[in-house]
């Protein structure tokens, strides 16, 4: 057995554990294209929570900037700044709100940004004096003209966008009028505002925790709320959460994380948790003897409320509202559902949707109050993800695309599209067609493929059931040419393929001498054997193709090309551009014959400004696998569900403590993406067909422990749901990983029209 050193527990900022830390929450890197600023100030921003999830969201050309948080709890502030970058000031809003010009002194940035710099502001009034839990009569609270503060800021300095979370009786019943006087004055700035309360169980967030949302903007476009991630029965439960987590007893701290510390309770109060059943019991359960008196008195009474308190939180079930207070039984369902102590600040923090990285600052009691009253990071992502797409939504024109090759796949799995229809389209011929990726892209932007081929016979019947007619044939054998000579005639037509890439792939699944490097050239070549020239001659392959192991074969067939009077045209391709969510990095060469090369314009990207989410591509897939095709789970090994558990969406085996990590990669600074959790608002890496297998790069599902499902993959590649797989589940992984998206299909095919219309 493996021995590992225990952290050196100082919470001082700067010391080792915090170093630790960092190095857990580190990220593999990914490449995304410059981006606009989103200037953003984080209001009654706590420890951190909203700008958590704000910092951490971004669209491919829109990122936000925080400028500066500001809040009253400096200690609160002191937990933001142990984990973000990002300005902070220790003032009271009713000043800012006093002096409006207090806030441009403070960030000077306010001054100086452009006008075509977005601007949001966001806040979390205290909601105390709103709450339900409140014990005292709240109308003479004075936190409750925070929010009219907050609202007179806000119309002093104009921001593009102001985002409001806090409890639903803020714009709910008797206590609407301090919503109503705040929303009075936006609307007399010209902001529109709109506001619902949201179950945040359905974005993620492993707690029962409703809250109002509120936005106000400046544009007529309507504000779209974030749809809801999961459905009540997808909802991650408290064993989803923290059943990973090291047992601990009372009073007891994790030896590799000083914020996994359970609170130190008294003899008597364990005596009395110790008796309480597991899974979901509470104070009701317990004898009378066992009981306090005022909880007797509540058992009695009319409404027998509080009962959550003393309770155990319920394994498969979201836990309850975290609370300011969920340090202590008394105040609440705050037990372990099985160990007899209190849920520690680690717990509390992930079930309020905290990454697990995160450190706090404080007393131990303390934390607990910052975390009761963050807004859950989790579901602050939501609400950003919500806020990018309506300063930049989604490509109208992908969206057209991607209804069209959804219609070429239902359409042509009955192989009897109209024949006259056929005879007035272009001509493909597809060499490698593998599944039909690069085929169901051209028949979506008007093409008609005349010939498909590959060696694999798997690959072929699902070409077949799919697409169209297709052959299982050695393009090493000169029977290629005969057949596609005979489906083409005398009609215009363009070659196009991807030949297998083992030989000069970064995966590096074949050798130098791997026989199916030649198959590059072999393209080439077959394209220029055919009785009649193609119009255009198109080689999909990966980006590795111009490296040392491949430029040999790219040499010859760009000089093939040449030799035969084609101008070739080279296009380093990121799929993300062209409507997949993935950075897919792909060598695209479109060689058109020098006779029609004036016709072609390029070719496109569809969503190079706005790049497709992996949330956006498995929305409204279930995410508990059912009877779907192609939608099955892998078996997964407890020990690698465990590894799972500690890593967050966006990270990777990092994240997971020592003594859980492979021998393989401890000390070892390479692969870091292995174990890596999908991001729900982010893209993927490349897919390959190794994506049943989270020890093989970033395959686990974003919010469940089990790598992705085939047909997930075929979403984040672009296939719709009615294209079906056939073969082995192993046969499936590799036509998955090894298709030419269709998204990119539909615009090599949508550019090269022009030039068989000439």
């Amino acid at each position: 057995m493996s021995t590992v050193t225990a952290l050196n527990l100082s919470a001082t900022p700067g010391t080792p554990v915090h170093a630790e830390f960092r190095r857990r929450g580190a990220s593999y890197q990914k490449s995304y294209p410059e981006a606009t600023q989103v200037l953003v100030i984080d209001f009654f921003a706590g420890a951190g929570g909203m700008s958590c999830g704000f910092q951490s969201t971004r669209q491919s050309a829109l990122q936000f900037n925080h400028i500066g948080a500001i809040d009253i709890d400096q200690r609160a502030l002191d937990t933001l700044s142990l984990n973000l970058s990002i300005p902070t000031f220790n003032r009271d809003v009713r000043d800012l709100a006093a002096d409006p010009s207090l806030l441009s002194r403070l960030m000077p940035q306010l001054a100086t940004r452009s006008k075509d710099t977005p601007l949001v502001f966001v806040g979390c009034p205290p909601c105390q004096g709103f709450s339900a839990h409140r014990k005292k009569d709240p109308r003479n609270d004075p936190r409750n003209d925070l929010v009219a503060a907050f609202a007179k800021i806000c119309v002093d300095h104009l921001p593009d966008l102001v985002v409001i979370e806090n409890v639903p009786e803020m714009i709910s019943g008797k206590y609407r009028e301090y919503f109503d006087r705040a929303k009075s004055i936006f609307e007399g700035a010209g902001y529109k505002v709109h506001g619902e309360v949201l179950d945040l169980a359905l974005y993620g967030v492993p707690q029962r925790r409703r809250r109002a949302v509120v936005v106000a903007t400046r544009s007529t476009d309507a504000f779209v709320m974030p749809s809801p991630i999961q459905t009540q029965q997808e909802m991650r439960t408290v064993r989803d959460a923290i059943a990973h987590l090291p047992q601990l007893d009372s009073g007891e701290t994790d030896t590799h994380d000083p914020w996994h510390r359970a609170p130190k309770h008294t003899p008597r109060i364990l005596d009395r948790i110790q008796k309480i059943p597991h899974d979901g019991g509470d104070m009701r359960d317990l004898s009378e003897v066992d009981q306090l008196a005022c909880h007797l008195e509540m058992r009695t009474s009319a409404t027998q409320g509080f009962s959550d308190v003393y309770g155990r939180l319920r394994w498969d079930a979201p836990a309850i509202t975290i609370t300011a207070k969920s340090s202590t039984p008394s105040c609440g369902r705050f037990l372990h559902p099985e160990q007899d102590r209190n849920i520690s600040v680690r717990e509390a923090a992930i079930l309020q949707g905290f990454p697990q990285n995160y450190m706090f600052s404080g007393p131990f009691t303390n934390q607990y109050r910052q975390i009761g009253e963050a807004v859950p990071p989790m579901f602050a992502r939501a609400l950003a993800y919500a806020v990018l797409n309506f300063l930049k939504p989604v490509s109208k024109t992908l969206l057209t695309v991607k209804d069209n090759i959804n219609a070429a796949s239902v359409r042509d799995q009955s192989v009897e599209e109209d024949a006259r229809a056929r005879s007035s389209k272009p001509l493909a011929i597809d060499l490698f067609c593998g599944a039909g990726g690069l085929s169901l892209g051209l028949h979506a932007s008007g093409f008609h493929t005349a010939l498909a081929a590959d060696l694999d016979p798997d690959a072929v019947s699902t070409y077949r059931t799919n697409v169209g007619l297709a052959e299982v044939l050695d393009l090493r054998e000169d029977e290629i040419v005969r057949l596609a000579d005979n489906a083409v005639g005398d009609r215009p037509f363009i070659v196009a393929g991807g030949p297998p890439c083992q030989g000069f792939s970064q995966q590096r699944r074949g050798d130098n001498d791997d026989i199916r490097n030649e198959l590059v050239k072999r393209h080439g070549e077959i394209a220029l054997s055919l009785a009649q020239r193609p119009r255009a001659v198109v080689l999909e392959n990966v980006a590795y193709l111009d490296s040392p192991r491949g430029k040999q074969s790219l040499e010859y067939y760009l000089k093939l090309m040449s030799a035969n009077r084609f101008t070739t045209f080279r296009y380093d391709v990121n799929s993300a551009n062209f409507g997949t969510a993935q950075t897919r990095l792909r060598l695209v060469l479109i060689s058109i014959d020098e006779e029609f090369v004036s016709s072609f314009k390029g070719l496109k990207p569809l969503s190079s400004n706005r790049w497709p989410t992996i949330g956006e591509e498995l929305a409204g897939l279930s995410q508990k696998p059912t009877g779907l095709r192609n939608h099955v789970a892998s078996n997964e090994n407890q020990l690698n569900v465990r590894r799972m558990s500690f890593v967050d969406m966006g990270k990777g085996r990092t994240a997971i403590p020592e003594e859980f990590q492979l021998n393989c990669h401890r000390n070892y600074d390479g692969h870091l993406d292995v174990f890596g959790r999908l991001d729900w608002y982010g893209q993927a890496r490349t897919l390959t067909g190794g994506f049943d297998s989270a020890s093989r790069g970033e395959h686990v599902h974003p919010f469940r422990n089990r790598s992705i499902t085939a047909r997930e993959a075929a979403r984040l590649q672009g296939f719709p749901d009615s294209f079906l797989f056939s073969g082995t589940k192993a046969a499936v992984r590799k036509q998955i990983g090894n298709a030419v998206p269709p998204t990119l299909g539909h615009a090599i095919g949508s550019s090269l029209r022009p030039v068989l219309a000439q």
